[in-house]
């Protein structure tokens, strides 16, 4: 199951997309440890890019719903 690890993003444009919209950011990231982000031989998974899609559908379909 997924897990929340809370690690820093920074964007600076978001502050300014978050003001103009009224709304708050949310990130998704699907890279595993030895993904090494943002090196020189930074790579994905076929099936971590894939699952990554698959979670993104589902995170917008239950946008608005009511539990």
């Amino acid at each position: 199951p997924p897990i929340m690890v809370r690690s820093g993003v920074s964007v600076p444009v978001v502050g300014q997309v978050q003001d103009i919209l009224g709304s708050e950011a949310v990130f998704l990231g699907f890279e595993l440890p030895d993904d090494g982000l943002h090196a020189p031989n930074e790579r994905i998974h076929l099936r971590t890019f894939y699952r990554g899609i698959d979670t993104y559908i589902h995170f917008l379909s239950l946008l608005g719903t009511k539990k």
